[in-house]
């Protein structure tokens, strides 16, 4: 079972749940190191098509993150005027 398993994703957009599952969980990882990235990309052969992927999972990720802002948005709503009234 992996990180991104617990997300929020309709039914219609379960190909973010698959794409999601091709990227390395050491993206999520609290202490993140870009070195060993940067220098696999650096040291590429085609540099271009390493920065596409990082490009096309970063699309994957912000659509996620839209979902999940849709699917709590309400949520977040009623929590802050739950707050307000209570301050």
């Amino acid at each position: 079972m992996g990180i991104f398993d617990g997300l929020p994703v309709p039914p219609d957009k379960a190909y973010l749940r698959e794409e999601l599952s091709r990227i390395d969980e050491s993206w999520a990882a609290a202490r993140f190191d870009s070195l060993p990235h940067v220098v696999h990309i650096l040291t590429s052969k085609d540099r271009e098509a390493e920065a596409r992927v990082l490009k096309e999972q970063s699309d994957v990720v912000e659509d996620v993150v839209d979902e999940v802002v849709q699917s709590y948005h309400s949520g977040f709503n009623k929590a802050i005027q739950n707050y307000s009234q209570v301050s």
